[in-house]
């Protein structure tokens, strides 16, 4: 499994960014194929992180004005297993995921 990046996020974890994961976000977003520096930019600075799926899951929000697709959240959605993670999927949203709020701007950790 070829990585294509590993990123330090927000909060210190170290992430993952394989071909694999690559391959399934293009084939089913291809709005985002040319938005990798989004994703790392998202990555290490959301806006909003909110809990996924699952509580093994985190998605993370950045508003971008400019995109394929107007103006919109590119939403990273992460898995996290022990101190590290790995991209899951990513994709153009117009809203934020309702659920627990586990990472806000500004906040106070």
């Amino acid at each position: 499994m070829s990585v294509l990046f590993e990123i330090e996020s927000y909060d210190g974890k170290r992430v993952r960014f394989t071909r694999v994961q690559w391959l399934h976000i293009v084939f089913f977003h291809p709005e985002v194929e040319s938005e990798q520096d989004k994703i790392k930019q998202t990555l290490k600075e959301p806006e909003i992180v909110v809990e996924g799926a699952t509580s093994d899951t985190k998605v993370c929000y950045k508003m971008f004005g400019v995109t394929p697709v107007s103006r919109k959240y590119l939403a990273v959605v992460v898995k996290v297993l022990n101190a590290e993670g790995f991209i899951m999927t990513s994709y153009f949203t117009g809203r934020i995921r309702r659920g627990k709020v586990l990472w806000k701007k500004g906040a106070l950790s």
